[in-house]
């Protein structure tokens, strides 16, 4: 079960640091915002929605990265793992 609240955290992306902001209601992952304006526009910017809904799907930072978007993709599991830390 998770509890309640909103968690955030930060880690390294491509070109500088991305962020993750989770909400927690009802037991689950309600919410995934992400903060990738410091990453390319072409790649990790275009792999925000797929980020999203995998972490929303899997309810987890257990996800897949995204092709083209490693890098990004590697920092917002590891901050999604980071907030997630939070919740315990």
């Amino acid at each position: 079960m998770l509890k309640e609240g909103t968690y955030s955290a930060r880690a390294r992306g491509m070109a500088g640091f991305v962020g993750v902001t989770l909400t927690v209601a009802d037991n689950k992952i309600s919410t995934v915002d992400l903060d990738l304006s410091t990453e390319t526009p072409q790649y990790g910017q275009k792999a925000e929605k797929t980020l999203k809904q995998e972490i929303l799907d899997k309810q987890s930072a257990d996800i897949d990265a995204v092709t083209g978007a490693t890098f990004t993709s590697n920092g917002v599991k590891e901050a999604t793992s980071e907030a997630l830390k939070q919740e315990k």
